[in-house]
């Protein structure tokens, strides 16, 4: 089975230029549109990938407006705390194992941000593992916990 290279291009998320590739070291990358890009390079449709970011422009109109004073807010705390967590809990421990799609109709009170959120909550703590099973679907299971000293 043959496996083929996709170049990744660095495109811009604003203003869609893409950059280019610096020869010199220490020259800044050009950037450009993407057609001009590909013909240069002789890329065809499947023979790249884009991959967003910023370019210095756009990043520098991004930073100036993250920069202007936001009010304080004082946040409650997560609804993790309430009726999240054990909603989950409970609806995966009836299932053992599932994926995030299956664990959000499992839990109807629940909307899917919630759910997607606290998974990931737990999952950063060992309570749940996700294992990614491709085109954007994740499996969700309770980790093995393991006896330290069992049998010695």
């Amino acid at each position: 089975m043959k496996t083929e290279t996709r170049k990744f291009i660095p495109i811009c998320c604003v203003c869609e230029n893409v950059r280019g590739e610096t020869l010199s070291p220490g020259a800044e990358p050009e950037w450009g549109p993407l057609k001009t890009y590909l013909d240069r390079h002789h890329l065809t449709i499947g023979a790249y990938r884009l991959t967003h970011t910023y370019c210095p422009a756009c990043a520098v109109q991004f930073t100036k407006l993250g920069r202007t004073p936001r009010p304080v807010v004082i946040e409650e705390p997560p609804a993790s705390d309430n009726s999240v967590t054990p909603t989950i809990l409970d609806a995966f421990d009836h299932m053992q194992q599932c994926d995030l799609d299956m664990l959000v109709e499992a839990c109807p009170t629940l909307t899917w941000n919630q759910v997607f959120s606290e998974v990931d909550r737990l999952s950063r703590m060992g309570q749940l593992r996700l294992s990614y099973l491709g085109q954007g679907r994740y499996n969700i299971e309770r980790p093995q916990l393991v006896e330290v000293g069992a049998g010695s």
